[in-house]
């Protein structure tokens, strides 16, 4: 094997260097020794498969690295190496009050009716089926009664498989689902009795009725039992039922108090008759069902993987962080204590920084810049069912208390200054604006500030702008200079309820102008470079409903007539002439050889120079109020 090269490990260079040795050795001229003789094309059968095994081993040896993985199966099957268990996918859950109305008294026989659990539902709104859970094998409504009865809804479709049990230590089974299945919603039982599912071989004491359920590699199922020291061994021949809830993810979730039921089970009377429950219930939406997720996503596993926690508790921050990205109901997950302050009395408190994913909460005629500002963060009902989630999971350390802090809304508008072509269509560049603008905040969502330039960049691609310039406005800020001051929060613990409380607003003087004018800009929520700084507890966002330094007021949604949280001035055009699209065209060129394709006909950003100590007034961009002009 002399004859290769290190230096030419190629497969094409592989065969070249062959076919010269062959032709050397055996003195072959090339019209003789050519790829259709027999020796040339046992040379090409025997690269081609050479190839295919190269490909084989770097196929195999990038498979084992979580972070390089390609296929589901390998992130998946990695992942659960470190522990971590992949989402199979969540069921949206609910709550509604069950009571009999008016009817029931003409329709069913008897004093009550009774529901059985698991009892099937479509909530017409959005087509899908919900089932009915509580702790009893059924409950039973009075006629007599004007109490409601809470029960679960739970979304999804109930499926079973069966296998027989072989007699073996460490039985295992691998359930193959068409779709996905819920992660928590799973029961098993052996020739009849019910078998605890717990996470790790070490739950299970001797001869326990337990076992494990874990992700399967392809998605599905995997079912773990025991060797008798840990865990029941099922024995020859058992009948092992698993039964699982198909899950629709996030697709199932639904808000909103007006919602349809139609019941495909029926109840029963005290005769056990069937009773048609759609005519025979009132029904109070308590809880729209929510917080339903998807299969885990395998880039989310890459990073998720290696915070999974081996004595599954929540014990620290980052268990709770881990446990909740299950969810994918939130756009951002945080969670601290503050051990490292000099306040020990609340050391044991976990607080929950949570924001939600809005884009899971748009419906078809809004958008980010007109979705209500309370749709950023949990109203009261999303915090139970977080508290509910932590609560059921039975993973929480006893001593360790959960809350939820609110993120303060931090409202900004925005002014974009633009130079056109001329005869360009104000309208359609307008439309366009907004709607790359709304892609960007929806999937953009930056933790520490949102830049200009990523602004600039994207709106100087639209069609028919030449130059761009961006600024933001901070309604904070804003206050101040009006004001002449703003004030900062003092906190101290209260001992009587171990939280940090308010005790003062001190209050920061702004330096004025010989006239009484304040002349000193604080940049409160914005940098030097007019870029919006976010916090730790703060969530930026898009909005008006407030009045600016020269008491010009910023509606609270997008208004093209009026002054609003986002501004478009078309301030000069150019002409649209054949030097300015020989100029278009070489910066677009210069752009492609740089590894960035813009489309022909798109403009370039030309110079786009700010203000750097601070943000522009109405003033100072003119003030103008139709923007359009």
């Amino acid at each position: 094997m002399s004859f290769f090269s290190k230096t030419r490990i190629k497969a094409t260079e592989l065969f070249e260097d062959s076919y010269l040795y062959l032709q050397r050795t055996y003195d072959q001229a090339k019209s003789v020794f050519t790829p259709s003789s027999p020796f040339g094309q046992v040379l090409t059968v025997v690269s081609n498969m050479g190839e295919l095994i190269m490909f084989y081993i770097e196929a195999a040896s990038t498979e084992l690295n979580i972070a390089q993985a390609r296929n589901i199966e390998s992130i998946y099957g990695l992942s659960r190496l470190t522990g971590h268990n992949p989402t199979r996918g969540i069921s949206a859950i609910g709550m509604i009050g069950l009571r009999l109305n008016a009817n029931a008294a003409t329709l069913v026989e008897g004093d009550f009716v009774d529901i059985a659990q698991g009892t099937r539902v479509q909530i017409e709104n959005n087509g899908y089926k919900y089932l009915l859970k509580f702790d009893s094998p059924y409950i039973r409504l009075q006629k007599t009664s004007r109490e409601w009865v809470n029960v679960e809804i739970l979304q999804g479709e109930i499926e079973e498989q069966t296998f027989s049990g072989t007699g073996t230590s460490l039985q295992s089974f691998s359930l193959s689902t068409k779709s996905a299945t819920d992660n928590f919603n799973i029961k098993v039982k052996v020739d009849g009795q019910n078998f605890e599912l717990v996470e790790s071989l070490y739950d299970m004491n001797y001869n326990d009725t337990k076992c494990m359920v874990m992700t399967g590699m392809n998605g599905g199922l995997d079912i773990f039992f025991g060797n008798n020291q840990f865990g029941k061994i099922p024995p020859l021949g058992a009948v092992i039922k698993v039964e699982y809830l198909k899950t629709n993810g996030s697709n199932g979730n639904i808000g909103g108090k007006g919602l349809k039921f139609k019941f495909e089970d029926p109840g029963a009377d005290f005769l056990g008759q069937d009773v048609d429950l759609g005519e025979v219930l009132q029904i109070n939406v308590l809880r729209s069902p929510n917080f339903g997720s998807n299969t885990e996503d395998p880039d989310f596993t890459r990073l998720i993987a290696p915070y999974s926690s081996r004595s599954f508790v929540l014990a620290n921050p980052n268990n709770y962080i881990y446990y909740l990205s299950k969810y994918d109901f939130f756009s951002f997950i945080d969670a601290y204590n503050t051990k490292d302050d000099e306040y020990i009395a609340d050391d044991n408190i976990i607080y929950l920084f949570l924001i939600p994913d809005i884009k899971k909460k748009l419906t078809s005629d809004k958008t980010y810049f007109t979705v209500p500002t309370e749709e950023f963060s949990l109203d009261a009902e999303e915090k139970e069912m977080v508290l509910d989630i932590l609560n059921e999971s039975g993973r929480q350390v006893v001593t360790a208390e959960v809350r939820i802090k609110d993120p303060i809304i931090k409202k900004y508008a925005l002014n974009i200054v633009l130079r056109y072509f001329e005869n360009a269509d104000k309208g359609a560049m307008g439309a366009d604006i907004q709607n790359q603008l709304n892609q960007y905040f929806l999937n953009v969502q930056r933790r520490d500030r949102v830049p200009r330039s990523d602004l600039i960049s994207i709106i100087e691609n639209v069609e028919g702008v030449d130059s761009v310039n961006v600024f933001f406005i901070s309604e904070e800020n804003e206050k101040a200079i009006r004001d002449g001051y703003y004030t900062v929060p003092v906190y101290r613990m209260d001992p009587a309820t171990d939280q940090m409380q308010l005790i003062e607003e001190k209050k920061i003087e702004l330096k004025k102008g010989p006239e009484g004018n304040t002349i000193e800009d604080p940049l409160l929520g914005l940098d030097d470079f007019g870029d919006i700084v976010i916090n730790n507890d703060e969530l930026a966002i898009i909005r008006g409903g407030w009045e600016d330094r020269n008491g010009n007021y910023y509606e609270t949604y997008p208004d093209k007539n009026k002054l609003s949280s986002l501004n478009i001035f078309f301030k000069a055009s150019i002409p649209n002439d054949l030097y300015s699209k020989t100029q278009q065209k070489n910066f677009n060129n210069l752009r492609r050889n740089r590894g960035t394709t813009i489309a022909d006909g798109k403009n370039s950003p030309g110079q786009n120079t700010g203000r750097l100590e601070g943000t522009p007034t109405m003033k100072s961009i003119g003030g103008q109020v139709n923007k359009n002009n």
